[in-house]
């Protein structure tokens, strides 16, 4: 499931971590986090870099950070990937045609901070589309609105 969260004045700013683990009904810790095309967000993020939710956790607790750009790639806790690529958000055009595939294939999701203006969700289970659906504001199907054309 691809979704995207735009245009609504009903969040702080766009890409809470701390909203998006409410939103979603899960924990960041059960997660490992895969950050890349990092621009904001919380010093010093080397780019690319991995992140084990429990330090991921432990920093938005301390303050939520708010990324312009990145690829957030959800793993399972402790799964040990060899990276072809490293994805990026900035300039990417796939994110707007068709139904937007995740860029690491063994990610679980990939959550996109887009320009500070929106947060896109991509490859999500249906579970966890469901939970976003029910649970964020201004939330909307991706697929459907790349039809639209954007």
């Amino acid at each position: 499931m691809n979704l995207i969260q735009e245009n609504t004045k009903e969040v702080d700013f766009f890409t809470s971590l701390r909203d998006i683990e409410k939103w979603m009904e899960i924990n960041m810790e059960d997660y490992d986090w895969h950050f890349a095309d990092v621009d904001g967000g919380w010093a010093p993020l080397e780019n690319p870099r991995w992140v084990t939710g429990k330090e991921l956790s432990s920093k938005i607790i301390e303050y939520d950070y708010q990324f312009v750009w990145a690829v957030i790639s959800a793993y399972p806790s402790g799964t040990e990937v060899i990276l072809s690529e490293i994805p990026y958000a900035d300039g990417n055009p796939e994110f707007w045609i068709g139904s937007p595939k995740k860029q690491l294939d063994d990610s679980l999701f990939e959550i996109v901070c887009w320009d500070s203006s929106a947060t896109l969700f991509i490859g999500l289970p249906d579970q966890l589309g469901q939970n976003i659906l029910k649970n964020a504001p201004g939330i909307k199907n991706l697929d459907e609105e790349n039809k639209k054309s954007r």
